[in-house]
């Protein structure tokens, strides 16, 4: 019990919170910024998905904008202006972070406008989306620290990261089965599918030679299913830790690059940096907290 209560709650270094409260809160007004043109085709009186279809697939108790449009109806907001609100409440939440006021507060505002917004378009979400609600439902269990004084809030930073660290491991260990389970990336299929199938035609013409190499496709396939299968192990041990995360990081800059998913990428790599980051020894984004215990987990798997 000591063990794991040293390797949940113990001190060691990590990224700072104010920096990573501040990673996220700049990636979702860029988020915001750059799907702006068509905000209203989404989520407008004219949007493409109507509200009566995307309730077919959104549970009771899901939270949407129609709620509020139709409590809002009562004093003369349209669907627009209420949708405008809430983005306007958004932004504001996430200026609020930036600035270190009342970051509980509004990290909770920011999490549930996102939230709600994820389930007014379901049919247009994709796991993207779902990321960055967990993102920032982080931010929210690090911005809980502030509610404490400066000796509660470290064990509770502490846990906070260990339980993102955990969660992407189980991510990417579940992702590894499943590709493991099928034959598209045992043959090596799947990275030519997705070159010729999302990347952009002047990559996929300068490719064309590697057609002749299918090895070359195979070994990018196997050595994904196998970082994804071992990451819960190689990311803990010393040794290969540092590699491991910049293998990860590669992996989702070549999903941004070739499969032009440009949102979940960044949101991927964001959440490793702050769940793994203070592997690079950055000491200028690096807690000031020294590493007193020797987390049980990593030593043992040195």
């Amino acid at each position: 019990m000591k063990t794991l209560d040293t390797f949940i709650f113990g001190k060691s270094a990590s990224v700072k919170k104010d920096i990573a409260i501040k990673m996220i809160a700049v990636f979702a007004v860029v988020n915001v910024l750059v799907i702006l043109p068509d905000l209203f085709y989404i989520f407008g009186e004219q949007r493409l998905l109507q509200e009566a279809v995307n309730e077919r697939y959104v549970f009771w108790y899901q939270p949407v904008l129609g709620w509020f449009s139709d409590i809002f109806s009562y004093i003369g907001f349209t669907e627009n202006m209420t949708f405008l609100f809430f983005l306007f409440v958004y932004g504001i939440s996430l200026f609020c972070l930036w600035r270190n006021y009342k970051r509980p507060l509004f990290a909770v505002i920011a999490w549930f406008i996102h939230f709600m917004f994820v389930n007014s378009t379901y049919l247009f979400s994709y796991g993207a989306d779902y990321f960055v609600s967990f993102m920032l439902f982080i931010n929210i269990l690090i911005c809980a620290g502030y509610l404490f004084n400066k000796e509660a809030r470290k064990p509770l930073y502490s846990y906070v990261i260990r339980f993102l660290q955990l969660h992407l491991c189980l991510v990417y260990f579940f992702a590894g089965i499943g590709k493991a389970l099928g034959t598209d990336w045992l043959d090596g299929n799947a990275i030519w599918m997705v070159i010729n199938t999302y990347t952009s035609s002047s990559v996929v013409e300068s490719s064309i030679g590697l057609a002749a190499y299918p090895i070359i496709f195979k070994l990018l396939a196997w050595g994904t299913v196998a970082l994804e299968l071992c990451h819960p192990v190689l990311i803990y041990m010393k040794k290969t830790r540092k590699v491991t995360l910049v293998l990860v990081i590669m992996l989702h800059a070549g999903i941004g690059i070739f499969m032009q998913f440009y949102t979940f990428a960044v949101v991927m790599i964001l959440l490793n940096l702050i769940a793994f980051g203070h592997y690079f020894n950055w000491k200028s984004v690096l807690s000031k907290e020294e590493e007193t215990t020797n987390l049980a987990l990593e030593t043992a798997v040195a």
